[in-house]
């Protein structure tokens, strides 16, 4: 008898006579096996019994095949026919022990494991073991059976478990017993976490100077609702960051107010925008991104401009002037231009020509203006005209545009009443026209207006010359 069997037997009392345990495990017919590699043997004539395996336990450490478990006395039975025959054997008691994951991600597998014992702690292999995580409907269970180490393991493919308030999930593990051995569960609770989802759900519009409501939905990872958590909002990047905090209703919908946009206008016109929930015990951190159209205005004005041909002779060529060029802005904005005082030439002449874009926001406006105090046109082909007090305006909002001019007109020395009506056309003698208060749609705007306080266009392609042009457009104005 090795030592991990006499301390083994000194735990439980008298370790017996040695040649007593030999014959007892050396007689025929005292000795039946019994589950789990054992072997008991009753010795009636000594009052012993033995209990010993045939194979290498790596407890005793001493790497023999041969050991014995237990070895004790029992009291000696007089009368034969109220004596208990020899020791039978009996079913093993067992222990689960969970060894499994400690938390668990609903939408994602969940491996879970457990080790089965004897109730001498040695593994007992090949047994089938049942997982159950959860209670109820939404119990989700699997199998997995015991290996040489003990080990059962089964897999969960998708946790699918209502969250609660206490963020866990309870996992039963359950061996129902067999001829051998006895029935035996554990349990353990498991962190329960869910995924979530945050889609944007505000405005998709901005103009600088006024509010803009943002909103996002949080749910879970089957598409419920996330209420009571806060969402944070930020509006733009770096130095022109505006954030906002939102707490979800019981839709799951956070919604917050950045009280005055104020976003620097970029080539796309678009301002970024960063929703996001930091997670927590029970649900995962999420976030989403949209690009918001910021509005904006243009504008342009200028004096006078002039293309004028002779039987394909260039007779007059003038670059818009004095020009404010075009301005795109997203904020208040006045330009500078310097008015030009005069321009002279035998075929035209112009005094004090002053352009100017103007653009204010809540609600955004642009206005162009150009005015030109006097103008004299004498070209080859037309009568003579003469231009005073002459002021074209193009103004837009979101809603509309609007367009004017005011003017003194003269033609071959003669008054001529203008009604001020949009596209008033005057023939000319010659087949030249002149079209006073003209006005053309803008193109790729949401509202917009071109107005010319003249336009001179000359018979047989010969050119054409325009006084006080003004544009103005808003743009990504929203639905």
């Amino acid at each position: 008898m090795d030592g991990f069997g006499r301390r083994h037997i000194l735990e439980h009392g008298v370790v017996p006579d040695h040649e007593d345990i030999q014959e007892t495990v050396g007689t025929e017919g005292f000795c039946v096996p019994a589950p789990d590699n054992r072997v008991i043997c009753t010795n009636t004539d000594a009052s012993l019994v033995v209990v010993y395996v045939t194979h290498n336990d790596p407890r005793s450490g001493d790497g023999r095949p041969f050991g014995i478990i237990t070895a004790y006395y029992f009291l000696p039975c007089f009368q034969a026919a109220d004596c208990p025959g020899p020791e039978q054997p009996h079913k093993v008691d067992t222990a689960l022990t969970y060894t499994g994951a400690d938390s668990a991600v609903n939408g994602s597998p969940a491996r879970l494991s457990a080790k089965l014992t004897n109730n001498f702690g040695t593994p007992v292999n090949g047994r089938a073991v049942r997982f159950a995580l959860g209670t109820g409907a939404t119990q989700q269970t699997c199998t997995g059976t015991t290996t040489a180490s003990g080990t059962a393991t089964c897999t969960i493919d998708s946790v699918d478990h209502p969250q609660g308030t206490s963020n866990t999930v309870p996992v039963a593990v359950t061996f129902g017993g067999d001829d051998d051995y006895n029935p035996s569960s554990t349990s353990a609770e498991l962190g329960l976490t869910s995924p979530t989802k945050l889609d944007y759900t505000g405005v998709r519009h901005l103009a600088n100077g006024t509010p803009a409501q943002l909103a996002a939905k949080l749910t879970d990872f089957s598409g419920d609702a996330v209420p009571g958590r806060s969402v944070r909002f930020a509006l733009g990047t770096g130095d022109h960051e505006q954030t906002c905090t939102g707490k979800t209703s019981d839709t799951g919908t956070a919604t917050c107010t950045v009280a005055s946009v104020d976003q620097p206008l970029t080539d796309s016109a678009t301002v970024p925008l960063r929703a996001s929930f930091a997670g927590d015990a029970g649900y995962l951190a999420s976030d989403t991104s949209a690009q918001l159209k910021l509005q904006y205005a243009t504008g342009r004005a200028y004096g006078i401009s002039a293309h004028v041909d002779l039987i394909g002779v260039p007779l007059l060529e003038i670059d818009p002037q004095p020009d404010t060029g075009t301005v795109r802005t997203a904020d208040t904005t006045v330009t500078d231009t310097a008015c030009s005082a005069e321009y002279t030439s035998p075929l035209l002449a112009v005094q004090k020509l002053c352009p100017k874009v103007t653009t204010t926001l809540a609600p955004g406006k642009v206005t162009a203006t150009s005015t030109v105090a006097q103008a004299r046109i004498g070209l080859p082909g037309v009568p003579l005209i003469e231009v005073s007090g002459l002021t074209a305006t193009s103004s837009s909002q979101c809603s509309t545009a609007t367009g004017s001019t005011t003017l003194t007109l003269k033609i071959a020395g003669a008054p001529v009443t203008v009604s001020g009506d949009p596209n008033t056309e005057i023939p000319l003698i010659g087949g030249g026209r002149l079209i006073v208060n003209e006005q053309l749609p803008s193109t790729g705007a949401d509202a917009g207006l071109k107005v010319n306080g003249v336009h001179l266009v000359l018979p047989a392609e010969g050119g054409e010359v325009v006084l006080a042009a003004t544009d103005s457009a808003m743009h990504n104005c929203g639905d």
